[in-house]
């Protein structure tokens, strides 16, 4: 009984999985199905008059056709490949689109490079013009001459765009008229003229090709410049900020030089009152009586030689006093020790 239920249930799993796998067949043949008409009626819809007259005939012929319940292998061949072949021609149209807009962007981003590159130009142009320019005229005129040029060169640009334009426009009209007149004459291009607008058109590619890559250097060279100009605007930027302190200095150094020269402008008024009162001095002692500089230094001098003589003289006389006394002591030491000797040899007789 075991091996039985085992085998039932077994059998049961595998009935399960085969009719989950039909299932999961079906339901993309559903969804292909639904996709497919809803196709077909988008692409009724536009019929439909057409379809109203079909039903009208149908009815009257009173006949109504059984409609099958299942499709063939056929019809889902069909329908699998009609979707199929939708589904590639989406896919172009969305290569097609993401082609276009790539070359959109492109064009956007070339167009916002060439701004870039104008702007800077422009703001180099104005720093030199109107920042960096002799500081002659105030900013205002320089300002207004920058952009009067400006708009000149706009206008002549402008000028030359518009004779350009109108020459292209001549030639448009003269193309058209020859394709018209060809078109008249019902001329035809032959297997030779393919050939030779083939080798044509091969030769404008590799020139294409050519510029391309041209213009993918020039691409690079101006993203080398760019970065060439960014540092030297930051180091112009950084050359300005020293500027700025040179001049703030230079200017702090003028106030103290002002400074200064006041001082001795001061001391030069000083000066000559000094003088003024020196020369008075010297009037006034003139007047007086007075001897002068040199002749009362002299004075002083001699006045000063006469006291060290004088002092010298009288040291000399107090030398000699002492001396004096000194003989005279001796003198009369002598004078006693004769009147002794004296004495002595009359009473010795």
């Amino acid at each position: 009984m075991s091996l039985s239920a085992d085998a039932d249930t077994d059998e049961l799993h595998e009935k399960l999985a085969e009719l989950q796998r039909e299932n999961q067949l079906l339901e993309m043949e559903n969804n292909l199905l639904s996709l497919c008409s809803e196709r077909v009626l988008a692409q009724a819809s536009e019929h439909e008059d057409a379809d109203k007259s079909t039903r009208k005939a149908s009815r009257k012929g009173g006949k109504k056709e059984r409609l099958p319940l299942e499709l063939t292998l056929q019809q889902k061949f069909e329908i699998a490949n009609a979707e199929g072949d939708q589904a590639k021609a989406q896919m172009e149209e969305c290569k097609n689109v993401s082609e276009k807009l790539i070359d959109d962007l492109r064009a956007l981003l070339e167009e916002a490079d060439i701004k870039l590159s104008e702007i800077s130009k422009d703001s180099y142009e104005f720093k030199r013009d109107v920042s960096n320019s002799a500081p002659g005229k105030p900013i205002s005129e320089k300002v207004l001459h920058y952009l009067e040029d400006k708009l000149r060169t706009k206008d002549s640009v402008v000028d030359k765009l518009t004779l350009k334009n109108a020459a292209l426009k001549q030639q448009i009209l003269k193309l058209e008229n020859q394709l018209q007149h060809k078109e008249e004459m019902g001329e035809v291009l032959h297997v030779i003229d393919f050939d030779q607008l083939k080798i044509e058109n091969q030769q404008y590619l590799e020139k294409i090709e050519e510029r391309n890559n041209e213009l993918l250097k020039l691409k690079l060279t101006t993203g080398n410049i760019v970065q060439t100009l960014n540092a030297s605007k930051k180091r112009l930027n950084r050359l300005m900020m020293e500027s700025e302190t040179l001049k703030r200095m230079i200017l702090e150094k003028q106030a103290l030089t002002k400074k200064v020269c006041e001082e001795i402008d001061s001391i030069e008024v000083e000066k000559v009152k000094v003088k003024k009162a020196n020369a008075a001095l010297h009037k006034q002692i003139e007047e007086s009586g007075m001897p002068e500089v040199l002749e009362y230094v002299t004075q002083k001098a001699a006045a000063h030689q006469l006291t060290k003589d004088l002092n010298n003289y009288e040291r000399k006389v107090e030398i000699s006093e002492m001396e004096l006394k000194r003989r005279r002591v001796q003198l009369r030491s002598a004078g006693m020790m004769t009147g002794a000797s004296s004495n002595r040899s009359p009473s010795q007789g």
